[in-house]
């Protein structure tokens, strides 16, 4: 029962931010980006920051949460400018290029801070 619950927890994830990723397209200069991209975005950033996550916990997180934090806005901007250059459209068909990508990458992210605070707010509410 658990393994299924955490399979659906981690589609769900997958599926808000390839929607938040949709979304900071639409606001970035009206964007356009198929769902299938904003997809595979969302889970090359799944695996990658997970990863750095998984490895942090396993040696003991000697990486303080400030800088993990920091490092996942920086990997997430590198992604994306690197993924997203090429996939994102303009109105006119053009690619948005690198700096546009890395842009539409740090509204996805900004888009979903306040997502993430809520969830821990009531995450926390729940365990004590």
């Amino acid at each position: 029962m658990m393994s299924s619950f955490s399979f659906l927890f981690l589609l769900l994830i997958v599926a808000l931010y390839a929607g938040t990723v949709k979304l900071a397209a639409l606001l970035y200069k009206r964007a356009r980006l198929s769902w299938r991209d904003a997809i595979i975005f969302s889970l090359i950033l799944l695996l990658v920051l997970g990863a750095g996550m998984l490895f942090n916990r396993l040696s003991g997180d000697v990486i303080p949460d400030v800088v993990a934090v920091a490092a996942s806005v920086v990997i997430q901007v590198g992604i994306g400018a690197w993924y997203l250059a090429a996939r994102a459209r303009t109105l006119d068909g053009k690619p948005v290029g690198s700096k546009g990508a890395a842009m539409l990458s740090l509204i996805a992210y900004g888009l979903l801070v306040p997502l993430v605070m809520v969830w821990a707010v009531m995450h926390s509410a729940m365990m004590h």
